[in-house]
């Protein structure tokens, strides 16, 4: 099965170096709504990973932030994510239960294909409290091979242009790294 990808116009000049992606899970849409701004500032190629069995409206509460909570995965759709393509990957979670989602718990342990010196920026949004959710991202990440260059936990009454900002701004703090 293809992943659900969706590219953005391009951005701003140099914003194609090698190509970024941001691979997200949204039940709300606020998580979505940030990577799709985001994208469109950076120019980034939009994966989103859903559950394989979706979560009804009371399961997301129970099952899911039980799963969340205990750090466990779902199974997901895309199976499997190629980021062959890319040099930068940014991670976007809800909290659920103060823990990233376990369909981002999947997805991060199924991502293939990492380049030498490709780099991650991961966030999460939070209706109240996020505990170190982007944490177990961040480790997954780093047994993956892929150092996470910054964290940010935005909260949902953050404006989603300021979330999708400050992410922009993380590609080209992480770009400037590997530059100098």
């Amino acid at each position: 099965m293809t992943p659900d990808t969706d590219t953005a116009p391009p951005g701003p000049p140099g914003a194609g170096e090698g190509g970024v992606a941001i691979i997200f899970h949204s039940e709300t849409g606020h998580t979505r709504a940030i990577a799709r701004r985001a994208a469109s500032l950076i120019g980034a190629t939009l994966i989103e990973v859903k559950p394989k069995y979706p979560y009804c409206r009371m399961g997301k509460f129970l099952r899911g932030g039980e799963m969340a909570a205990l750090g466990l995965k779902e199974a997901i759709i895309p199976a499997e994510i190629d980021i062959s393509p890319f040099d930068i990957i940014i991670v976007g979670t809800p909290v659920w239960s103060q823990h990233p989602t376990p369909v981002i718990n999947r997805a991060v342990t199924v991502l293939e294909g990492a380049r030498e010196g490709c780099g991650a920026i991961v966030f999460a949004t939070c209706f109240r409290y996020a505990g170190k959710a982007t944490t177990p991202v961040k480790e997954a990440l780093g047994r993956a091979g892929i150092p996470t260059g910054k964290s940010y936990i935005f909260p949902n009454r953050a404006p989603v242009a300021d979330c999708a900002a400050a992410l922009a701004e993380g590609v080209a703090a992480l770009r400037t790294g590997r530059t100098s």
